[in-house]
């Protein structure tokens, strides 16, 4: 079972992007130790306050950076360098709500995610198998009786 925070349950994963981790800006914009504080950062943003993608206490309060730094197991001046690295390339947010990690949903996305238009237009479709026909590729087409009344006079009209 998943340990709770106010609602919420924590995370105990987050997806990194193999592509963009290994080839992506971040190679050449952050140092070798900035990198691994930026993906602590997304780690730890997924496990503290209440809201994911962002780095707060849970009455969404920032924490001092010298105790995220500490978290993080790392100098405040590397902590600092990231940070301001990453605001100046749109990747953090500070605030007087804490540390955004911006776009975090965005890194987060799934195959599963990626597949739920899918999973649902199909259940539609299972719930309601009289709105829909097989066309002529396979592909399940919405039909409505005005629809087919329309398909049967142009028919007619054309001479079919």
């Amino acid at each position: 079972m998943q340990e709770k925070v106010r609602g919420r349950p924590k995370r105990s994963w987050v997806k990194m992007d193999c592509q963009g981790c290994l080839h992506g800006s971040i190679n050449f914009q952050l140092t070798l130790e900035e990198q691994a504080v930026w993906f602590k950062l997304i780690m730890y943003s997924a496990v503290c306050g209440g809201n994911p993608g962002f780095i707060c206490d849970n009455d969404n309060h920032p924490m001092p950076l010298e105790f995220i730094a500490q978290e993080l197991h790392c100098s405040l001046e590397l902590l600092e360098s990231t940070l301001k690295k990453c605001t100046e390339e749109g990747r953090t947010n500070v605030n007087n709500a804490g540390i955004e990690i911006i776009n975090f949903n965005a890194y987060q996305f799934t195959e599963y995610d990626r597949q739920r238009p899918y999973r649902e237009a199909k259940k539609e479709r299972d719930l309601n198998p009289d709105k829909y026909t097989q066309g002529k590729l396979g592909h399940m087409v919405t039909r409505t009786k005005e629809d087919a009344e329309n398909r049967k006079q142009i028919k007619k009209e054309r001479g079919y």
